[in-house]
């Protein structure tokens, strides 16, 4: 096991623990100074102009990340609120405002949870073998959030308010490393403007499907994805290139398990995340984490 108070680095994504003292320091500050009521937007309000109680070292990390030169960013340790209440997550609201404005700005879909900026993950019964993020028994397979859409977020993060044992592991594939053990062929082929991708089953229905899609983008060494499970192409070609490049994704999974107070923080577009399937109980202890989607420029995009 890895002692408290270490950093850690490997391709690309930087993995933190925070150390106990650390963890109290932020608790007694964020208390004193900035805990707002759980409100929507209080959290983003008041957390956004307080960033300085994150240790340098988050901060620096998701910099790096906001700057392109790293492709996530993983804690554990932060200050948790108690796990057996249904109330507010106050001080995961917190650290969450905090996060997001460090890389950018919340945004929502009117689609999506009614565009709420701050997105409450937790199983639903009527949702368990859906591919969405309310799903538990089935494996929501890998991909990018909102890839059907034109306006997309370019970090996601992902904070871990209650998750009991045993805890399912959150899957993050660098699409670099994916990339690297694909064929040419297949590289050429996703870059081709011929896929289709459906919108995600957490979007009202209705939603229309995004057509003359080129999955692949980027550079060479530096490549981006849009991905969804529904993703088809237009002939066999299309997809025996769609097979390969989901094989060599899933031989590339790093395995994050979210616990209370553990945060992910990704490249939307230079990674793919998925998660395995879990039990849920549906009786007021199932696994819950606050997610928000993140823009640089909340004006790019638009018409």
């Amino acid at each position: 096991m890895l002692e408290m108070g270490v950093t850690t680095h490997s391709d690309d994504i930087v993995t933190a623990y925070l150390a106990p003292a650390e963890s109290a320091d932020m608790a007694r500050r964020a208390r004193r100074e900035i805990t707002g009521t759980g409100a929507p937007g209080d959290c983003f309000r008041r957390a956004g102009r307080h960033a300085g109680i994150l240790p340098a070292r988050l901060r620096e990390a998701l910099a790096r990340l906001r700057a392109g030169s790293l492709d996530a960013v993983v804690a554990h340790g932060l200050p948790a609120d108690p796990t057996d209440a249904d109330a507010p997550p106050l001080l995961g609201l917190t650290w969450l405002g905090m996060l997001t404005r460090q890389l950018g700005h919340e945004f929502g879909y009117p689609a999506e949870q009614n565009g709420t900026l701050v997105h409450h993950v937790r199983p639903r019964p009527d949702r368990a073998a859906t591919q969405s993020n309310a799903s538990s028994a089935v494996d929501l397979r890998l991909h990018t959030e909102i890839a059907f859409h034109d306006v997309r977020p370019d970090f996601v993060l992902l904070y871990g308010v209650r998750s009991p044992e045993p805890r399912p592991a959150t899957r993050l594939v660098r699409v670099a490393d994916a990339v690297r053990n694909c064929s040419p062929e297949t590289v050429q082929r996703l870059r081709r403007p011929q896929f289709r991708i459906n919108a995600p089953d957490s979007f009202s229905p209705g939603q229309a499907v995004a057509e003359n899609v080129a999955p692949m983008g980027g550079t060479l060494r530096q490549p981006t994805i849009r991905w969804h499970s529904s993703i088809t192409g237009v002939d066999d070609v299309d997809q025996c290139a769609i097979a390969e490049f989901q094989a060599a994704a899933d031989r590339e999974e790093h395995l994050v398990r979210l616990a209370p107070g553990s945060f992910l923080a990704f490249s939307n577009s230079r990674c793919l995340h998925g998660r395995d399937a879990f039990e849920a109980h549906y009786d007021g202890h199932d696994r819950w984490l606050l997610r928000t989607y993140v823009r640089h420029d909340l004006t790019r995009g638009r018409g």
